[in-house]
């Protein structure tokens, strides 16, 4: 016989498995095998954040540690992978893994060098310098142009 689907209400966050999620993502997993591995969705992970502002902030601080952790993982993995296929897979997970690092951590993200604040009008151009280059130094023709032939090299 075919099982019948569950239906009602989907179970309640309790604060035992907030504490494994958060305790998953400080490891490095997945918020997708968390939710499996209690029978929950992340959009109800998502309304518990909204709803318990510890809970949020804990999250937020395992999100990023399991960023760390999941890119040194990802980094020790490459380093032992042995072949060619596992070190090109071993290589994306890494590149994945600074992904998330890039866009998640603020240690990774790239740093702004210099801000301008212009208060009124900007012009941005050439400035010339008059009177420094000679009318001799001027080329009227191809750049490679020779004007003599070369001297015929002597021969012993």
């Amino acid at each position: 016989m075919a099982q019948r689907k569950k239906r009602g209400r989907p179970p309640t966050i309790t604060q035992k498995i907030k504490q494994d999620i958060v305790d998953g993502m400080a490891q490095g997993r997945m918020l997708v095998d968390l939710c499996e591995r209690h029978n929950i969705s992340r959009s109800g992970v998502w309304r518990a954040r909204q709803a318990d502002q510890d809970f949020d902030l804990a999250f937020e601080h395992a999100a990023s540690t399991g960023i760390l952790a999941f890119l040194d993982d990802a980094r020790k993995q490459l380093d032992l992978a042995d072949s060619r296929d596992e070190i090109l897979k071993r290589k994306e997970l890494l590149r994945h893994a600074e992904w998330m690092a890039e866009k998640r951590l603020e240690m990774f993200q790239p740093m702004q060098r210099a801000e301008v604040k212009v208060d009124g009008p900007m012009v941005i151009g050439w400035k010339t310098i008059e009177n420094t280059v000679s009318s001799r130094d001027l080329v009227n023709g191809r750049a490679r142009q020779l004007t003599a032939p070369p001297a015929a090299i002597e021969a012993d």
